[in-house]
């Protein structure tokens, strides 16, 4: 058994197959723009790229150097004071060694890619 469009115009009502045939005419439309258009996932990926550069670039620049400066010299207060262990001192710069040397991890595990 064959089916024509005489056959779909019995089984449908008119306003129905016309809804069905503007349906079919969007969605063959639609896979006809996506088989013909170029890809644009670079350009939404740089976005993300770029906001995730100046994440690292505030994390390891010079708030980051602020912020361990500070380290340091609370450290060194404590110390002062006779409230630090040489743990806490030791803590504080593998902390400090880790934040800015995680760029020179990163590219020797992954080949500087």
């Amino acid at each position: 058994m064959t089916i024509s469009a005489s056959t779909l115009s019995t089984w449908l009502p008119p306003r129905r197959r016309a809804f069905v045939q503007t349906l079919a005419l969007i969605v063959a439309a639609m896979l006809v723009s996506m088989l013909l258009s170029d890809p644009a996932h670079a350009q939404a990926a740089d976005g993300v790229t770029s906001m995730a550069e100046n994440i690292k670039t505030w994390l390891t620049g010079t708030f980051a150097k602020t912020i361990a400066v500070i380290a340091v010299v609370i450290v060194g207060f404590m110390f002062f004071t006779g409230r630090a262990s040489l743990g806490l001192l030791v803590t504080v710069i593998v902390g400090i060694f880790i934040v800015f040397s995680a760029q020179w991890v990163v590219d020797t595990i992954t080949g500087g890619a």
